[in-house]
């Protein structure tokens, strides 16, 4: 079958030779053409054939002199030329659109996910822009994820203390952070109070204590170049895969070669989306969530359902610490398609006595279920902050996919919603209405008593509750 632009990049491309596009529409109009050769071939065409009907009409201006277009000057094809139109788009719509240009460029690094708070007090969240006033950023206990325009990729463990000081360096005053660092932003440099480490192409982790303790450097792969403060070598000391060192003030070198623990370092964000498979009986399912926990509250446990003939009915589900049962919400749920999923949102209240860092586990009880009882799911695991979401945090439109069509909700303040199913309008939401009730936000229907729930992770991410689509992404 012969490739054709679907309906989305015949929109954009459309958008951008008419000088249409915002933003967001251009970079996602960058991402289809790098991303399929295809793609490009269909821009190159659309810009290649107004290339040559200015050329054509020039040829009709009978009493203006004659004037050969520049690319036929240059000596260019058109295809050449096209692909001039390209970068020339480009470029235009940036220079036309300097304030939405002039804060991305100013911009470091972003934090693609978690949050901080800057030395002022404001707080960050996912997709913040970081530049040289963000100044040092905090990380409470957690995961935060910062990406450099560089294209240096940081998963900082906090307790930590992180200031971006350019678009491939940074300072770790303390905390942990580990280094993905891909080809292209070679040499990111990350400096701490008694040194340096300068990238060479590689995965690393620099641990700086809180207690001012001494520094370690591991590298998980590749090679990196260590300068601790006072050193005699100038170019610093070469560590490669599977090394690692602590500073050691009274070593001439001033670090010391110790065992590279890398199981201790977290490498990658973990997801908040576990699957489930229920196949009958009574035992209990269990996940590992040790990466999700890190400080007392309250914790959300939402299953969801996906796939399958059959409901999934739970009495109880645990969270214990190393074996232990710490928290226990008992109540009866059952998981299966809208019109038969209740009480799917399990809490598990986490005193402060009771944390610390070790093997937390979620066990969920089903009732027992006969031979050849089938269904699948997830399980989203949240914290209590999600439960803090007002009205005024839902509102706006969202974007998802699902079976392979585009979406769009909006929450309207009115309390009215509509829907778009690949760029034209549903009556899907006619008559509905949404409201928030202790941080769910509910579309009521008039003529069901099944209502469509929503949770918010963060600021960009909605959750589909009882619904078997895929989280929304907040549109711009």
């Amino acid at each position: 079958m012969n490739w054709q632009a679907d309906k989305e990049l015949r929109r954009l491309v459309d958008g951008m030779l008419d000088g249409s596009l915002g933003r967001a529409q251009v970079a996602r109009l960058e991402e289809r053409i790098e991303g399929d050769p295809r793609a490009m071939d269909y821009y190159l065409d659309l810009a290649g054939q107004e290339v040559l009907l200015a050329d054509l009409l020039g040829g009709f201006e009978s009493e203006a002199p004659l004037v050969r277009p520049w690319w036929r000057k240059a000596g260019m094809s058109w295809t050449a030329a096209a692909a001039a139109v390209v970068a020339l788009s480009f470029a235009l719509w940036k220079s036309e659109n300097p304030v939405q240009r002039t804060a991305e460029e100013a911009a470091w690094a972003r934090l693609s996910s978690g949050m901080a708070t800057t030395v002022s007090k404001r707080s960050l969240s996912d997709g913040s822009l970081l530049g040289h006033d963000a100044g040092l950023l905090e990380f409470g206990p957690g995961l935060a994820e910062v990406v450099h325009d560089s294209g240096a990729r940081l998963l900082i463990e906090g307790p930590a203390g992180y200031e971006v000081t350019g678009p491939n360096s940074g300072r770790l005053k303390f905390g942990t952070l580990v280094a993905q660092i891909p080809r292209g932003a070679e040499g990111y440099v990350v400096e701490w109070a008694d040194g340096r480490v300068v990238d060479l192409g590689t995965e690393f982790v620099i641990n700086v204590p809180h207690n001012h303790g001494p520094a370690e450097v591991g590298v998980f792969r590749g090679e990196v170049r260590v300068h601790p403060d006072g050193a005699p070598d100038a170019a610093g000391a070469p560590l490669y895969t599977g090394h690692a060192v602590r500073m050691a003030g009274e070593s001439t070198t001033r670090m010391r070669s110790i065992p590279f623990d890398q199981d201790r370092f977290i490498r990658n964000m973990p997801s908040r989306e576990l699957p489930w498979f229920f196949q009958g009986g009574g035992l209990p399912m269990e996940w590992d969530i040790s990466h999700l926990v890190w400080s007392e509250g309250e914790l959300l446990a939402v299953f969801k359902w996906m796939n399958g003939p059959d409901a999934l009915a739970l009495a109880r589900v645990e969270l214990l610490l190393d074996g232990v049962v710490v928290a226990v919400d008992a109540h009866d749920c059952s998981v299966g398609d809208p019109a038969s999923t209740l009480g799917n949102v399990y809490r598990l209240a986490i005193p402060a006595a009771s944390w610390r860092k070790g093997k937390w586990q979620l066990r969920a009880w089903p009732v027992t279920g006969g031979i050849g009882t089938r269904s699948e799911g997830i399980l989203m695991v949240e914290n209590g902050s999600a439960l803090a979401a007002g009205a005024e945090d839902f509102m706006g439109a969202w974007d998802y996919v699902h079976d392979g069509k585009r979406y769009r909700r909006m929450f309207h303040r009115d309390g009215t919603c509509t829907l778009w199913v690949d760029d034209q309008p549903s009556d899907y939401f006619l008559d509905a209405h949404w409201e928030v009730v202790g941080g769910i936000l509910k579309v009521n229907f008039p003529a069901s008593r099944v209502s469509e729930e929503h949770l918010l992770r963060d600021r960009e991410s909605l959750l589909f509750i009882n619904q078997p689509y895929r989280n929304a992404r907040r549109a711009e």
